[in-house]
């Protein structure tokens, strides 16, 4: 018998998504009979493992628990914490450490693509199309001349680390900016601040285990809101079209740029990019290593239009680190 771990929860604003998470990834893999699947929760007030319904301390530095007197070291984690530490390297290094491989992304690229203004000059350096765009840091003193030489209005103001669109907001007149930079403060140290981009907004999966690599459909996003936000993606506030209405030119190019970023760069397990489209040109926006994932996520949704089983490649995920 293997022993597999969910790991899901974390320290950030998307603690309640990340725990939908790891339920729908636990319900699609408990009945696998070669495995012993543990639930583990990381949260700022604890860190425990469940197993048959008993709960148990996590060591989280060695990334083991005991059990009836054994030591349990972890076969292969699951790793669905939405945020830190899941998605910006710390979780991974653990890991890495301890010698126990995960589903996501190793903890150098976690790090890069986690930063989105460092992910964003990466791919700079490929020729894809993105927002203009300043970083500011919560110590910086913040001179709205200054920040409006280099940026128009309206523009985007969001937590540079961060996901689910938490703290993000548009910006239509100068005088909402320094409200709108405060509030993205409340979520990280760093703020973005960018070029709005009126266009088409699109999400792409791919799947990468090993050498085989495959985009999902394109998914359309039309929200109700002004942007793509918190409410658009996880409270209905949107419909969201799978594949989407997106011309064959813009496509090719989707491809083309998400082909460029595998190549050169090692992301792999379940990831998600975001594109605005303008006039046939996809901007990259930002890259989710990992993306949210329960029944209503826009991933199963791909899957499903692609004609895979969402439960098959969730515990082909696993066998392919094992």
């Amino acid at each position: 018998m293997k022993d597999i771990g969910v790991v899901f929860g974390g320290y950030s604003s998307e603690y309640e998504v990340s725990l939908k998470s790891g339920k729908f990834i636990i319900e699609n893999i408990k009945e696998n009979p070669d495995w012993n699947v543990y639930e583990i929760c990381i949260s700022v007030e604890r860190n425990f493992v469940k197993y048959r319904n008993k709960e148990y301390d996590l060591n989280f530095k060695n990334f083991n628990f005991i059990i009836d007197n054994r030591t349990i070291k972890l076969d292969a984690v699951y790793n669905i914490i939405h945020g830190d530490p899941g998605e910006n390297g710390i979780l991974a290094e653990i890991l890495e450490k301890n010698n126990i491989p995960q589903t996501a992304c190793n903890s150098y690229v976690s790090k890069l693509t986690f930063n989105k203004k460092k992910y964003i000059e990466f791919t700079d350096k490929f020729n894809i199309p993105s927002s203009n765009q300043i970083l500011l840091k919560i110590n910086d003193p913040v001179n709205i001349e200054e920040i409006l030489k280099k940026i128009k209005i309206p523009c985007i103001v969001k937590p540079n680390n961060g996901g689910s669109s938490i703290g993000l907001s548009k910006v239509n007149h100068f005088k909402e900016l320094i409200n709108k930079i405060e509030i993205a403060f409340e979520h990280g140290d760093e703020v973005l601040i960018e070029d709005f981009l009126s266009g088409q907004e699109v999400s792409v999966g791919v799947i990468q285990e090993d050498n085989e690599r495959i985009i999902l459909p394109i998914t359309e996003n039309i929200s109700e809101n002004e942007v793509f936000d918190y409410g658009a993606k996880y409270k209905g506030e949107s419909e969201e079209i799978t594949p989407g209405n997106v011309s064959p030119e813009s496509k090719s190019k989707i491809y083309k740029y998400i082909n460029t970023i595998y190549n050169n760069l090692k992301l792999k397990g379940i990831t998600r990019s975001e594109f605005i489209i303008v006039n046939d040109t996809p901007h990259l926006l930002e890259t989710n290593t990992i993306p949210g994932f329960t029944e209503q996520s826009i991933i199963p949704q791909q899957i499903d239009a692609f004609g895979l089983s969402v439960k098959e490649i969730i515990n082909k995920q696993i066998e392919s680190i094992l």
